[in-house]
C-alpha cells in the first residue's frame, strides 16, 4: 500500500475500534480517575481533608458510584493541582467532565505537536499519522477514558523538552504544569545541565512549590511525601501497577524478593540513563528515551501511565531505520496495548486488536518505505505474541475494580489501608503468573524504545 493511504487507513481501524467493536462496559462514572479529582476539589472546598476518607463524602454523590459498598477512590495528587479541582469542583460532575475531557484532548494536541516539533519540521501528512499513533496508543487511550492528569503532565513536559531552548519562561510555565504528576515529568531529568532548560525546569520547581504552598500550606511537600509513601505501599504488589516489584511478585516471588529484584532494575535502568545520556547528543530524544526508562524507576506506576513512551515511539517512527526501526515497531506496539486489560476486559479483545493494526499503519506512514521486510517480520511475530497473551487472557480472567468489589464492612482505616483493603477484596493482589507476563509485555516495549533511541544514536556517530 501506498505509504500516503496508511494513515487514512490508520484512522478507519480506529473508527471501527472505537463505534464497531466496543468491549461491554464495566458501568461506573465517566472518567473514573476524574472522579477523584473533582471529589478532591469538592472536599477541599468543603475545608475537609481532600487526601483522607472524607473524599467519600463526595464520591459517593457521582452518578454511576454504589454508594451501598465503600469504593472509595484515593486522590493523591500535588496539592498545587488543587487549585484547578476546586475550580471544575464548583461545577455538577457531568459538566465539569465535560469541560476536563476538552482540557485533555486539547493537551493531547499539544503532545503530538511538541513531540513532532522536538523531532522534525513535521508537514500536515506527519501531524495527521502522529496524530493516529496518538489516538491507537493504548495508554492515551486509557488515559482518555479515565480523565487521567497523566496525560496533561507528560503533555507539558514533552512541550518543555522541545521549546525550553527557544522559549525558557513559556518551557517553565509548561515545567509547572508537568509537575502535576511527578512520574509523567521524570524523563525531563535528562534536560539538566542544558542551561536554558535547567532554567525553566527550576522555576517550574518554583512556582509549583509556591501553588502547593498556597494550597497547603509552606511544608506540604513533607506531608505529600508521606502521603504518596502509605499509598505506594498500599498498592506495591497489586496487579494494576507496572512497576518491576509488583510484576516480580505475581510471578511468586516474596515481597523481600520482588522489592529486591525492583531495586537492582532500578539501579541498572539509571546505568542505562547514564549511557543514554553520554550516547545521545540530540536533547529530544534524551528526552523521549528517559521518559521511556520511567516505570523502572518510578515506584508507582499504572497502565496510563505508559504514555510517557509516546515520545520515543514517535521519535523512532520519524527517525529510525533498518534493524533499529524493527526493533522500534516491535518496541511500540508491545506499549500501545493494554495487555492486562485483555485480561480484563476480554470482550475488548477486537478492539486491541484493530488498534494495533492502527498503530502499525501510522508508524509506517511516519518512515521511509526502505527495509520494508524487517517491519513486516515485526508485524508477523507481534500477531503471534498477541495471539499468545489473547489466549492466556481468556484462560486466566482478571478482577476489574470497582465491579468485582464486594461489600467491605471493616472498621475504619485510613484511606490508604482501605484502598489496600479494596483491591485485595477485588482480588487484585493474587500472585497470577499469566497477568504478570502480560504486564511484562509493556515493560520489554518501553526498554526496546529506549535501545532502539541508543541504538540508532551509536550508529549515527559512528558513520
Amino acid at each position: 500500500m501506498r505509504r500516503d493511504r496508511l494513515p487514512a487507513l490508520a484512522f478507519a481501524c480506529i473508527a471501527i475500534a472505537v463505534l464497531a467493536v466496543r468491549p461491554h462496559s464495566t458501568g461506573g462514572p465517566v472518567l473514573r480517575d476524574f472522579e477523584a479529582y473533582w471529589a478532591a476539589g469538592r472536599t477541599w472546598n468543603a475545608h475537609a481533608d481532600p487526601y483522607g476518607r472524607s473524599i467519600w463524602n463526595a464520591e459517593r454523590m457521582v452518578d454511576g458510584v454504589d454508594a451501598r459498598r465503600n469504593e472509595v477512590l484515593p486522590f493523591v495528587g500535588t496539592p498545587a493541582t488543587l487549585l484547578v479541582w476546586a475550580a471544575l469542583a464548583r461545577l455538577p460532575y457531568a459538566a465539569a467532565a465535560v469541560l476536563w475531557s476538552a482540557m485533555l484532548a486539547a493537551f493531547l494536541l499539544a503532545l503530538v505537536a511538541a513531540a513532532l516539533y522536538g523531532t522534525v519540521r513535521p508537514t500536515l501528512a506527519q501531524f495527521l499519522a502522529a496524530l493516529a499513533l496518538a489516538l491507537a496508543f493504548g495508554p492515551i487511550t486509557s488515559d482518555l477514558a479515565l480523565g487521567q492528569l497523566a496525560l496533561a503532565s507528560f503533555a507539558a513536559a514533552t512541550l518543555v523538552a522541545a521549546s525550553g531552548a527557544r522559549s525558557p519562561s513559556f518551557a517553565a510555565a509548561a515545567a509547572c504544569v508537568s509537575f502535576a504528576q511527578p512520574n509523567a515529568s521524570l524523563g525531563l531529568a535528562s534536560q539538566i545541565g542544558r542551561n536554558r532548560q535547567t532554567l525553566a525546569i527550576a522555576l517550574g520547581v518554583l512556582a509549583a512549590y509556591l501553588l502547593g504552598a498556597l494550597a497547603a500550606g509552606w511544608a506540604w511537600p513533607l506531608a505529600y511525601a508521606r502521603v504518596i509513601s502509605a499509598h505506594a505501599a498500599a498498592e506495591r504488589f497489586v496487579a494494576i501497577q507496572l512497576t518491576p516489584a509488583s510484576v516480580v511478585f505475581g510471578f511468586g516471588a516474596t515481597p523481600v524478593a520482588a522489592i529486591a529484584a525492583a531495586a537492582i532494575v532500578a539501579l541498572l535502568s539509571i546505568a542505562a540513563a547514564i549511557v543514554l545520556a553520554l550516547r545521545v547528543r540530540d536533547g529530544f530524544a534524551r528526552f523521549a528515551a528517559f521518559a521511556a526508562l520511567t516505570p523502572f524507576v518510578a515506584g508507582f506506576f499504572h497502565e496510563h501511565d505508559l504514555v510517557v513512551a509516546y515520545a520515543a515511539a514517535l521519535w523512532c517512527a520519524l527517525r529510525t531505520a533498518g534493524m533499529t526501526r524493527s526493533i522500534a515497531l516491535a518496541g511500540t506496539l508491545l506499549v500501545a496495548v493494554d495487555w492486562l486489560g485483555l485480561a480484563q476486559r476480554p470482550s475488548g479483545i477486537p478492539q486491541s486488536a484493530l488498534l494495533a493494526a492502527a498503530v502499525f499503519a501510522a508508524f509506517a506512514a511516519l518512515g521511509k518505505n526502505s527495509r520494508a521486510r524487517g517491519a513486516l517480520v515485526a508485524a508477523i511475530a507481534f500477531s503471534f505474541v498477541f495471539a499468545a497473551a489473547a489466549w492466556l487472557a481468556v484462560g486466566h480472567p482478571a478482577p476489574v475494580w470497582p465491579d468485582a468489589l464486594r461489600a467491605l464492612h471493616a472498621p475504619v482505616a485510613p484511606i490508604a489501608t482501605q484502598w489496600a483493603n479494596e483491591q485485595r477484596a477485588t482480588g487484585l493482589l493474587a500472585q497470577v503468573p499469566a497477568w504478570a507476563g502480560l504486564r511484562a509485555l509493556s515493560l520489554l516495549g518501553c526498554a526496546l524504545l529506549a535501545y532502539a533511541i541508543c541504538r540508532h544514536s551509536a550508529c549515527r556517530r559512528t558513520a
